[in-house]
């Protein structure tokens, strides 16, 4: 008995997600297949049933002694609800109080994360399929329509990972045009790290096209600068249209990068630097 004790509390030790209110699906499939693992999930489905309490005579009458295999099973029981409590977040220990077995236990927290209301699933698929990547990175973009298709799963709702692709391909801006035509053309199945792989290295490229623009616009600010030390004659007249090569869609971050170079950027007053940039992009 006391074997079954140290692998049971060494169990939570492989149990890694702690249920919080918006993770049920992560938790139940760490927890579920770490117990099935170890053959003790069916003291929480309800296949292992409780003996009789009291021990039973030859002759089919009942003694007033308790059984050990009762014992046995009521303190196995007991060491999986405790295992099962000590996974869970504090909010969510409020769903099991009051439980007496890790059947029980269960039970409530299914009941409680799949009876989510038709309200709340109508605003977790609108946010599904409205999601945008804004300033968030593609990783992070990913994890959290991932989090609401685990949310939508968990209420029983059908998500597929083909779902959730396209609702990550729509979230995402212009400058991933390209690999969206790509990914949505083919005709075979992209696995969810495959896609994530793609969308990442999409953009690594940017940033270090980005990076590189950054440069050239500092470069081009400063020989401005110096030029203009020298007199008007150097100018911004200077610069070599044929060696910055600017496409007008990405206007607005060239404004953002003046800003970062620590230029005060006058819309109405015209700085001059915005006039070459405008220039070199007709």
């Amino acid at each position: 008995m006391a074997a079954n004790f140290v692998k049971i509390e060494g169990l939570l030790g492989l149990i890694t997600v702690k249920l919080q209110e918006d993770n049920f699906v992560k938790w139940s499939y760490q927890f579920s297949s770490v117990l099935r693992g170890y053959d003790l999930f069916d003291f929480f489905n309800g296949e292992s049933q409780c003996p009789p309490k009291y021990c039973i005579t030859s002759e089919g009458g009942v003694t007033n002694e308790i059984s050990m295999a009762y014992k046995q099973w009521v303190q196995k029981d007991l060491a999986l609800f405790s295992l099962l409590v000590a996974t869970l977040s504090d909010e969510v220990m409020d769903h099991v109080i009051g439980c007496k077995t890790a059947q029980e236990a269960w039970e409530n927290l299914q009941d409680r994360f799949s009876s989510v209301s038709v309200v709340r699933i109508n605003q977790l698929k609108t946010e599904f399929r409205t999601a945008q990547k804004g300033n968030d990175s593609v990783d992070k973009f990913l994890l959290r329509l991932k989090v609401i298709k685990d949310q939508l799963i968990s209420a029983r709702e059908r998500i597929t990972d083909n779902d959730l692709m396209i609702a990550v391909l729509s979230g995402l801006p212009p400058e991933f045009e390209v690999i969206k035509t790509v990914i949505l053309a083919r005709d075979t199945f992209i696995s969810q790290k495959d896609f994530g792989a793609q969308l990442m290295g999409v953009e690594a490229a940017l940033e270090t096209k980005m990076n590189t623009l950054a440069g050239t616009m500092s470069a081009m600010y400063m020989n401005g600068e110096s030029s203009n030390a020298r007199g008007p004659q150097g100018s911004f007249q200077n610069f070599d249209k044929e060696k910055v090569l600017i496409h007008k869609d990405i206007k607005e971050v060239l404004m953002v990068v003046l800003v970062l170079l620590g230029m005060e950027v006058d819309l109405f007053n015209r700085d001059p630097v915005l006039i070459i940039i405008e220039g070199l992009m007709k």
